[in-house]
């Protein structure tokens, strides 16, 4: 045994001075001999973590946990874990690790750092309050606290806990990165860009601190920049999937697919990760190979922050359908996923559905039930069921044999170009619009056309929304009446617009512009136009067939059902996309108006 431990140790020395696949080819080829042999195995185990090899990594160290319950490979499959975003499982095994030794500080940080992933911030923070009561200076529990903060919109006390833990070390690159994220997110460009650079002066090579860089640029509309700091960091770490995933999204922002293509299938054959086949659906949707494309997307449903956004998903898992045959004598279960504009995008396929798997149930908003039962017909009221019957609802869940999240529809009916709507597919009961039009009546202007500028999307609101002042140029045309249609708490907004530059844009009281969609409906289909950004106005416009142009959000707000590069999308043949710049030319935004108009 002494032989073989001296062994391990030389072969070890020799791997650390840097002779890695020498070092490992010897370690593997003895570890034959020795099959039971924790040490040999762990080290094998951790050269093939060290070198890139996850997947292997993973298989040993479950191995000896599951042989031995080895503790420390317990502690690097978690970090593994935690690398590739697996914050379930990641989870699991430091649950499993504190209930050995609860004084692991650094694991009580990683178990925070989830929760805080997973967006349980009170639980997260009150972990690291107690990490502060004995170690009073640990400066990775104040910068989750500030990040917890942060989430919670308290960013006052976000950036108290930041600064003092910058106190405690002025040079400590996870707080400066975590301000410049913050301040980023609170659109203060300017320190933003200071604290990322100050993170990057600090070490020149940090991992995180080049890739955050790169995002700011990629994110502020500077692709070039950004794709000079992806490949720095590529550089120094040529294997590491997450930055051939961002380089990727750089290059798709040039237009540069075949490259983006590239980088993500390498990035995929190292790790496969949903972020890495999202990626690879945007690409295949831009081409147009929508069988391809839906296989890929269905990777989403393998994201954490998917299924804590989806809280039905450990419900329903077992029952879920990955692509596979829908069988139609089983009762079948569609589950809205993300919002209301979603929901009516892959609305387009609720039809198909219902009329090829008669025992089917889709749960759905219960503001567009009505409008869905107009539209698809009365015969299919009793299979549209309000969010969460069946989903949060162990008892009624009993009943569905099958699962599918509504944006996995696609797989099974839009598979080439000629499966799109050619028009609209949602409809309105004629005495609605009819009542509507009598109102607008009153109206004496010879064109109606109605404005929505805003998103309110948690996550992307910013790159999707307009101020209102930045279409003042439309109000001055005098022979357009303009309608409010934008949702929210946007009153105080208009009536200090309209009295601030002397236009009117006219509001309907009412008409609830948030719960009533028949008479949001009724109200576009009415409109000679409809001028807006990307939200459920916007979908909802496109699905009744109104003329409309809408004016596309930028960067990661953009998906895959507008396109960047052209002025049309398959799933809305009334809708005219155009660049968010149109709104600095004057004349030709107006131009474009009127070529609607005629």
């Amino acid at each position: 045994m002494k032989d073989i431990a001296s062994k391990i140790n030389n072969i070890l020395k020799s791997y650390l001075e840097g002779n890695k696949k020498i070092a490992y080819s010897k370690l593997k080829k003895i570890s034959k001999a020795y099959p039971t042999n924790e040490k040999l195995r762990f080290n094998l185990a951790f050269m093939e973590q060290d070198q890139g090899d996850l997947s292997s990594a993973k298989k040993s160290y479950s191995k000896l946990i599951k042989e031995f319950n080895h503790f420390n490979s317990k502690i690097n499959l978690y970090n593994i874990f935690l690398r590739e975003k697996n914050y379930h499982n990641s989870l699991e095994l430091i649950n499993n690790i504190l209930n050995t030794d609860k004084g692991l500080i650094k694991v009580w940080i990683d178990k925070a750092y989830i929760l805080y992933k997973t967006k349980e911030y009170n639980s997260s923070k009150n972990i690291c309050y107690s990490i502060l009561k004995k170690q009073k200076n640990n400066i990775n529990a104040f910068n989750l606290i500030g990040l917890c903060f942060f989430k919670e919109k308290k960013y006052e006390e976000s950036l108290n806990y930041l600064f003092e833990g910058l106190k405690i070390n002025k040079q400590d690159i996870s707080i400066l990165n975590s301000l410049g994220e913050i301040y980023f997110e609170l659109r203060n460009l300017e320190k933003s860009e200071k604290y990322y650079l100050k993170a990057i002066e600090i070490n020149p090579d940090s991992h995180r601190s080049l890739n955050n860089l790169a995002g700011f640029y990629l994110e502020t509309n500077n692709s070039e920049k950004a794709l000079k700091l992806y490949k720095k960091a590529l550089k120094i770490f040529p294997n590491e999937p997450t930055i051939l995933e961002n380089i990727s999204k750089a290059y798709f922002s040039l237009n540069e697919i075949l490259t983006a293509k590239e980088l993500t299938k390498k990035a995929l054959k190292i790790r496969s990760s949903a972020s890495g086949k999202k990626m690879m659906s945007y690409i295949y949707f831009k081409d147009k190979k929508f069988t391809k494309a839906w296989k890929y997307f269905d990777g989403r449903l393998e994201d954490d922050n998917f299924i804590y956004k989806n809280n039905s998903y450990n419900l329903i898992k077992n029952k879920l359908l990955h692509q596979r045959k829908i069988d139609p004598k089983k009762q079948l279960l569609i589950i809205r996923e993300q919002g209301v504009g979603d929901e009516i995008l892959y609305s387009s396929m609720y039809k198909n559905i219902l009329e090829n798997f008669k025992n089917t149930y889709i749960e759905t908003d219960e503001r567009l039930i009505n409008l869905f039962v107009n539209s698809f017909g009365k015969n299919f009221s009793k299979n549209f069921i309000k969010l969460g019957h069946f989903s949060k609802n162990e008892l009624n869940l009993k009943k569905i044999d099958q699962v599918l999240y509504s944006g996995s529809l696609g797989y099974y009916f839009r598979n080439n170009i000629n499966d799109f709507p050619k028009k609209g597919y949602l409809k309105v009961e004629k005495d609605k619009i009819f009542k509507t039009r009598e109102r607008l009546l009153a109206f004496k202007k010879k064109f109606k056309v109605g404005i929505s500028w805003k998103s309110f999307n948690t996550q992307y609101a910013e790159q999707k929304s307009l101020s209102l002042d930045s279409l003042l140029d439309l109000f001055k045309l005098k022979d357009i009446d303009f309608f409010n249609l934008q949702y929210g708490n946007v009153k105080k907004e208009i009536e200090n617009f309209n009295t601030k530059f002397s236009v009117k844009l006219e509001v309907l009281n009412e008409i609830d512009l948030f719960n009533d969609f028949l008479s949001i409906a009724s109200l576009l289909k009415n409109l000679d136009l409809f001028i807006t950004v990307s939200n459920s106005t916007a979908h909802l416009a496109g699905a009744l067939n109104v003329n409309t142009i809408l004016i596309k959000p930028f960067n990661h707000a953009t998906f895959f059902y507008w396109d960047q590069n052209t002025n049309k999308t398959p799933w809305y043949p009334s809708i005219d996309l155009v660049d968010g710049d149109i709104i600095s030319d004057k004349n030709k935004f107006i131009e474009l108006i009127y070529s609607k108009l005629k």
